[in-house]
C-alpha cells in the first residue's frame, strides 16, 4: 500500500486538469492499468484496518480542489518528516523524469546545436522517424548552440543572437509539423542554459519572468512540447537518459565516451554531448549485464573551437516495452546515409 504513495502524490501534484485522473495515472509505469481512485481508497481503508497507523500532522499536502478524503489518505500515509522540529530546510528535492508508459517507440536525437546543426544527418534521422513512425520524438539536449552569448571568446562576425532563436523555433515548428500527433520532449543541454546564465548576469531582474523562459521565447507550450530542465535524469523504463555534461570532464575515458558512462552511472545508460557513438557493455559478478550507449550528434563535425575530432553523426532508436525492458538501436550517419 505504501508503495503507492508516491505515485498518488505525483498525480495529485501535476500540473494538468485533475479531472483527466484517470488518464494520468495511467502515466505513471508504477500504477497499474486497472488502478483508480475508489479501489486506492478501498485498498487504504483495508490496510488501516489491519495496521491501525497513527495519525499525523494535517495540512502538509495542499492542491487544487480534490475530494479531501484522498488528502486525507497521503496524509495519514505520509509519516511526520520533522519529528524534532527542527528548521524548515530549503533542500531541493532531485528526482528524474519518467516517461509516460505509452510514449515507448522514441527517435532519439542529441546535439543539433541550430544554427550549425547538419542538414543531411538531421533529415536522414527525422525520415527514419518518419518511416518508422514512432510515437515520441526526444531532444536530448544542445538544440540551439546559443554562440552569441557563450562566456568562450567569441568571433563577433557570427554573433547574432535573435537569429539563432528564430532559426531554433523554425526548427521546432518543422519537427511539430513532420510529427503532429506524437510526443515531442526537450530537455536542456549545456549550450540551452547558457540562455538562462546570460539573464543571470546580464538581466536578473527578468529571471523567473515566464515571457522570458527558454520555454516561453521557444514556444514549447503553443508547439505541445514537453520541457525538462537541464542535468534532470530521464528514465525510458530501465534506460536512463543523461544529456552527458551532468559528470563534468570526469566522462572522459580512454576507451570511449560509453565506457565512461559506464564507469559512472553502473546502469544502463545512454547520453549525447560528446558528438560520438560508443557502445561499452559488461556483466557484474553475478552475471547482470549492463550497457552504456553514446550517441553521435546532427551538427558540424569540425567547429571553430576543435576542427580536429572524434566526432560523428548519428541518432537513435529506442524501445521501451511493458515489463520495462528496453531495446536501444545506435545508428551512425556517414555523408547524409544511415549505417
Amino acid at each position: 500500500m505504501k508503495n503507492n504513495v508516491q505515485n498518488y502524490l505525483n498525480i495529485l501534484n501535476d500540473t494538468r486538469d485533475i479531472s483527466q485522473n484517470k488518464r494520468i495515472e495511467l502515466e505513471y509505469e508504477n500504477v497499474t492499468s486497472g488502478t483508480t481512485l475508489d479501489s486506492f481508497k478501498r485498498a487504504f481503508l483495508a490496510w488501516k484496518k489491519k495496521n491501525k497507523p497513527q495519525a499525523v500532522k494535517k495540512s502538509r499536502i495542499t492542491t487544487q480542489p480534490l475530494a479531501n478524503s484522498f488528502v486525507d489518505i497521503l496524509n495519514e500515509l505520509i509519516p511526520d518528516s520533522n519529528p524534532l522540529g527542527l528548521p524548515e530546510s530549503k533542500e531541493n528535492k532531485y528526482s528524474a523524469f519518467k516517461f509516460p508508459i505509452d510514449h515507448n517507440d522514441i527517435l532519439f536525437l542529441t546535439d543539433i546545436h541550430v544554427p550549425y546543426h547538419n542538414i543531411p544527418a538531421l533529415t536522414a534521422a527525422l525520415k527514419y522517424g518518419l518511416e518508422n513512425e514512432v510515437n515520441t520524438i526526444y531532444i536530448n539536449g544542445d538544440l540551439i548552440d546559443f554562440y552569441a552569448i557563450s562566456r568562450f571568446q567569441k568571433d563577433p562576425r557570427k554573433r547574432d543572437l535573435a537569429s539563432e532563436i528564430y532559426m531554433a523555433r523554425e526548427f521546432l515548428y518543422t519537427l511539430r509539423k513532420l510529427f503532429p500527433t506524437q510526443a515531442i520532449y526537450f530537455k536542456a543541454g549545456n549550450h540551452d542554459i547558457r540562455w538562462d546564465h546570460y539573464l543571470i548576469n546580464n538581466a536578473s531582474d527578468l529571471v523567473g519572468i515566464e515571457e522570458f523562459s527558454l520555454q516561453s521565447i521557444l514556444h514549447l507550450d503553443q508547439l505541445n512540447i514537453t520541457f525538462i530542465p537541464d542535468k534532470m535524469l530521464v528514465k525510458m523504463g530501465k534506460l536512463v537518459a543523461l544529456h552527458g555534461h551532468e559528470f563534468g570532464s570526469s566522462m572522459f575515458s580512454p576507451v570511449n565516451i560509453a565506457r565512461g558512462l559506464y564507469l559512472r552511472a553502473k546502469d544502463n545508460a545512454i547520453c549525447g554531448h560528446h558528438h560520438q557513438t560508443s557502445e561499452h557493455t559488461e556483466p557484474n559478478i553475478n552475471g547482470k549485464v549492463t550497457t552504456c550507449w553514446s550517441v553521435a550528434c546532427l551538427c558540424e563535425l569540425h567547429p571553430d573551437y576543435m576542427p580536429i575530432n572524434k566526432f560523428t553523426h548519428g541518432f537513435a532508436h529506442v524501445k521501451v516495452f511493458d515489463n520495462k525492458e528496453f531495446e536501444v538501436t545506435n545508428y551512425r550517419i556517414v555523408d547524409g546515409k544511415i549505417k
